[in-house]
């Protein structure tokens, strides 16, 4: 799986079969590029940016010369920006508790925010929930003990998402 980095990024599905003759099996045009791709099998989870925002992507890559993206959550209002969309550490990816969870800063309908989105992931969709609020860009986060842990430069909090809607901070 190769993408471009150019504004509107083609994701292409390169068959190296024959490694001497590598070949384009399919290609889809995105909105915007995407900065790491996380394989799932027949499906590809991303981040990247579109149009000044972050943006997490599903797709279905079952067809090599069929690729399709399912579904994108766009974080933040007009702007935002994450770590994760240059170092793949800060994207957390749980298939098992299908749960993807990015740090970012953006501008809302409250202002400027730092916050980890919590995003609901199935084979076929992605499904914003609710946000964990930190006081300084958050970095990492992390699934232990059924609490996200999620880390800043400034605090470590221990967070309760049975409610995904409405994630409760539980120690700080």
């Amino acid at each position: 799986y190769v993408v471009t980095f150019f504004r509107v990024d083609p994701l292409w599905i390169v068959d190296i079969s024959d490694p001497a003759r590598p070949r384009i099996a399919g290609e889809l045009e995105v909105p915007g590029w995407s900065t790491y791709i996380h394989p799932m099998g027949d499906r590809l989870l991303s981040i990247g940016v579109e149009t000044n925002r972050v943006a997490v992507s599903l797709f279905d890559v079952a067809e090599p010369a069929k690729p399709a993206l399912l579904n994108r959550v766009l974080l933040g209002n007009n702007y935002s920006w994450s770590e994760a969309n240059y170092d793949e550490k800060a994207f957390t990816v749980l298939e098992k508790e299908g749960l993807v969870l990015v740090p970012y800063s953006g501008d809302t309908t409250d202002g400027w925010a730092t916050r980890v989105q919590l995003i609901d992931l199935t084979t076929s969709n992605l499904v914003a929930r609710g946000m964990i609020e930190h006081q300084l860009q958050p970095r990492r986060s992390a699934v232990h003990r059924e609490r996200v842990l999620s880390l800043s430069g400034w605090e470590l909090l221990s967070v309760n998402i049975t409610n995904r809607d409405l994630p409760t901070v539980t120690g700080q």
